[in-house]
C-alpha cells in the first residue's frame, strides 16, 4: 500500500483561508446583487406611490369643494328662510301742558327763553320707517329644532325726529339698525308625549307675546304675556307640557336691549344695562262661549336691575346704578273665534312690585349754566322727578281689546290700556313702535286691516294717548303730575310669508 501524504488529508492554513475567502466573495456578490435588485424595486414602488399620491391629491382638490358644498347644502336644506317686510308712515302731534315743579328753560332761535321740558306743542311732519325681518326655522333632527331671526330697520327722520321729551325739534341723519333678536335651540327628548319637556337655550323668543299679536295681525311670537314680560333676553327656558292644553314654563335669563336705531321712537323705553330674569308662567286652553280661549298667568322677577333712559348720546350706562329688584304679576284671558269665527276679545292685568335698595339714578340739573348734574354729567331736568331711587310703590295696569272679522279680507279692532302713577312695565323689547303698554296714563287705539293677498296686508290706524304722570317706561324717581296728549295717525303695508 502506498503511503498517504499528510498534506492531502490535512491542508495547511493558507489553503483553508483561500477557500473560505472565495466562498465569502461568492456569497457576498450574490447578496449584493439581491440587495441591488430590492433597492431598485423599492425605488420603483416609491415612484409609483408618489404618482398615486399626486393623483389622490388632485382628486381631493377637485372633490373637497364639492363635498363642502354638499355639506353646506345639506344644512341649508334643513333651514327654512321666511322674510317679513313692513313700510310704515306716522303723523304725530304732541301737546304738553304744565309739569309740576318743572322750570328747565333754554334759549331758542326766536330769541326767547322758554320752558324746555313742558308747556309746548309739536306738529311733526310724517315720519317713515322700513323694517325687515328674516326668520330662520330648522328641524335638525327628530328631537332638535333651531330658530333664529335677524332684524333691520331704517327710519327717515333726517329733519324731524319723533321726540316728545323737549320743546326742541331734534334732527338726526337717517338712521338704520341691524341686530339679531333670536337664535335658540329647542330640544325635546320625549317628543310626542302628552307630557313632553322642551329645553330651550340661546337668544330667546321673549318679545311679541299675547295679546299684542292681534293688532300686529300675526300669531304670538313669545309664550309670555306681553303686559308682564316683553324684553329681549338670552338664557334658558324649560317648558313642561301637561296634557294637550296645559303648559308650565320657567325662565332664567339675562336681559339686553337691541340696537337703539331699531326703535325710531324711544321716549318711553329704557336701555337695559343689567337684569337677572327669573320667571314662572302657566297657560291653559279651553272652550268658552263656543270660542277658543287662552288663560295665562305668571310672575316675573328682574333682579339687580340697572337701566338708563334714552336721553341722548351723552347718557349711557355710566350714569346708571343697580337700584334693586322688580316683581311683576300678571293674569290674562284671550277668547278667539266667537260669533262664527268673527270675534276675538281679550282682557289682561298686571301689578309691578319694586324693591328699592336705596341707591339713586340722577339726571337732575344743578348747574344751570352748563346743564349738568351734581356729578358733572349731562342732566335732563331741574325738576325732582329726574332723579331718585327705584320706584317705591306698587303700580298696576290693565289692557283690553277686541278684533272683528267682517270677511276673509277685512277686519277692524279697538284697544285700550291704562297704567297707574307708579306702573312699570318690563316691555323694553315691545314690537309696537310706541311701547304703549309702558304709559302712565291711558291709550286708545283703533285700526282697520285689509288683506289684498294671502301674505300682504295694509293697516290704517289712529292712537290717542293721555299721559297723566312723568316717567313712562322709567323705573326710578317719583312720578309727577303731567298733562300731555299725543295723537298718531299711521298707515303701514306689510308682507309676511
Amino acid at each position: 500500500m502506498l503511503p498517504i501524504q499528510s498534506s492531502l488529508l490535512f491542508p495547511d492554513c493558507k489553503m483553508i483561508k483561500k477557500i473560505f475567502a472565495s466562498m465569502l466573495f461568492v456569497t457576498f456578490s450574490y447578496a449584493q446583487n439581491n440587495v441591488n435588485e430590492k433597492i431598485e424595486q423599492l425605488e420603483l414602488q416609491i415612484k409609483e406611490l408618489k404618482k398615486q399620491t399626486a393623483a389622490n391629491t388632485a382628486d381631493l382638490n377637485e372633490y373637497i369643494p364639492v363635498i363642502e358644498a354638499s355639506e353646506t347644502q345639506s344644512l341649508l336644506d334643513k333651514l327654512d328662510f321666511l322674510p317679513e317686510l313692513e313700510i310704515r308712515m306716522d303723523k304725530m302731534d304732541y301737546k304738553l301742558g304744565k309739569i309740576e315743579g318743572e322750570n328747565t328753560t333754554a334759549d331758542y332761535p326766536d330769541g326767547l327763553n322758554q320752558q324746555r321740558r313742558d308747556e309746548f306743542k309739536k306738529d311733526f311732519d310724517p315720519a317713515v320707517a322700513v323694517k325687515f325681518k328674516l326668520n330662520l326655522f330648522g328641524d335638525i333632527n327628530k328631537y332638535t329644532k333651531f330658530n333664529g331671526r335677524f332684524v333691520f330697520t331704517m327710519s327717515t327722520q333726517s329733519h324731524q325726529r319723533l321726540c316728545i321729551l323737549s320743546r326742541d325739534i331734534k334732527s338726526v341723519s337717517s338712521s338704520s339698525g341691524f341686530d339679531l333678536d333670536r337664535a335658540y335651540i329647542d330640544f325635546t327628548p320625549n317628543i310626542g308625549s302628552d307630557y313632553a319637556f322642551t329645553f330651550s337655550f340661546g337668544v330667546l323668543p321673549t318679545t311679541g307675546g299675547t295679546p299684542m299679536n292681534f293688532a300686529l295681525n300675526t300669531e304670538r311670537k313669545s309664550m309670555f304675556p306681553a303686559l308682564v314680560f316683553d324684553m329681549d333676553t338670552y338664557g334658558l327656558i324649560g317648558t313642561q307640557k301637561l296634557g294637550s292644553n296645559n303648559f308650565f314654563r320657567v325662565i332664567a335669563a339675562k336681559a339686553y336691549t337691541l340696537n337703539p336705531s331699531i326703535y325710531p321712537y324711544q321716549c318711553n323705553r329704557e336701555n337695559i344695562d343689567n337684569a337677572n330674569i327669573l320667571g314662572a308662567y302657566y297657560d291653559t286652553k279651553f272652550k268658552l262661549f263656543s270660542g277658543e280661549s287662552l288663560l295665562s298667568f305668571g310672575v316675573n322677577y328682574l333682579g339687580d336691575f340697572k337701566a338708563h333712559p334714552y336721553l341722548g348720546p351723552d347718557v349711557n350706562a355710566d350714569d346708571a346704578n343697580i337700584l334693586g329688584d322688580i316683581f311683576t304679576y300678571g293674569l290674562g284671558l284671550d277668547v278667539r273665534d266667537l260669533l262664527n269665527d268673527k270675534l276675538t276679545f281679550f282682557i289682561h292685568t298686571a301689578i309691578s312690585n319694586p324693591d328699592a335698595n336705596g341707591k339713586i339714578d340722577d339726571y337732575q340739573i344743578v348747574n344751570v349754566a352748563n346743564g349738568t348734574t351734581i356729578r358733572g354729567t349731562i342732566g335732563f331736568s331741574e325738576a325732582d322727578y329726574a332723579k331718585g331711587t327705584m320706584l317705591k310703590k306698587d303700580g298696576y295696569s290693565f289692557y283690553v281689546g277686541m278684533k272683528y272679522n267682517i270677511n276673509d279680507n277685512f277686519n277692524f279692532g279697538a284697544e285700550y290700556n291704562q297704567g297707574s302713577k307708579y306702573w312699570f312695565s318690563a316691555t323694553q323689547g315691545a314690537e309696537d313702535m310706541y311701547n304703549k303698554l309702558a304709559t302712565r296714563g291711558n291709550v286708545s287705539e283703533v285700526y282697520g286691516i285689509y288683506k289684498f293677498h294671502k301674505d300682504i296686508f295694509a293697516k290704517l290706524g289712529f292712537m290717542y294717548t293721555n299721559e297723566d304722570y312723568t316717567g313712562s317706561g322709567w323705573h326710578f324717581g317719583k312720578p309727577t303730575k303731567k298733562d300731555a296728549t299725543q295723537k298718531v295717525s299711521y298707515l303701514s303695508i306689510k308682507a309676511e310669508f
